[in-house]
């Protein structure tokens, strides 16, 4: 089911397929969150929805800025609260 999922993925005209190569390792507590970071980073997102509690060392760091919003305020958004 998830190769079916990332097959879908790899034919949306709307995917740009982004390679990270540098490790920003900007959440201590829980090493394993970094991907996500990076990630952002590297795709030079907006910000990232997460209700985990570790993504909030992110609101210290000033570079690079990563915004973190939660999953109420993301949907709020989406609804155009």
């Amino acid at each position: 089911m998830a190769a079916l999922a990332l097959d879908v993925l790899e034919i949306l005209p709307n995917l740009v397929l982004v390679n990270k190569y540098y490790f920003w390792h900007l959440i201590s507590v829980d090493p394993d969150d970094n991907k996500f970071v990076d990630c952002a980073i590297a795709a030079n997102a907006d910000f990232i929805v997460t209700d985990d509690r570790h993504f909030q060392v992110l609101e210290d760091v000033e570079f690079p800025k990563v915004k973190i919003i939660s999953s109420s305020a993301f949907l709020k958004m989406l609804k155009g609260e």
